[in-house]
């Protein structure tokens, strides 16, 4: 599912991705589809609640050159926002 402009306190968040119940390699998976379809400059955030997705994002951002902004933990699950860069 993903909903466009929300705002968090920090980051204006242009798209989100629900990825809460999700396992590996879900999470990356569902970001990716999300990236191919937003706009170089624009900001996602994926929700997540497997623990090892944060590790896996931060890595797939650095492979991919998008910037991770940050990662916010919550209650039940985590959220990590980043930006989309251009394709090279």
């Amino acid at each position: 599912m993903t909903t466009q402009n929300n705002q968090t306190a920090e980051f204006k968040i242009d798209h989100q991705v629900d990825a809460k119940g999700l396992k590996c390699p879900m999470p990356v998976i569902k970001l990716q589809q999300q990236v191919r379809s937003t706009r170089p400059g624009k900001t996602i955030e994926i929700i997540c609640t497997d623990p090892g997705a944060e590790k896996d994002i931060a890595s797939w951002c650095k492979v991919n050159k998008h910037q991770l902004l940050t990662t916010n933990q919550h209650e039940d699950n985590f959220s990590i926002i980043i930006e989309v860069k251009g394709r090279s």
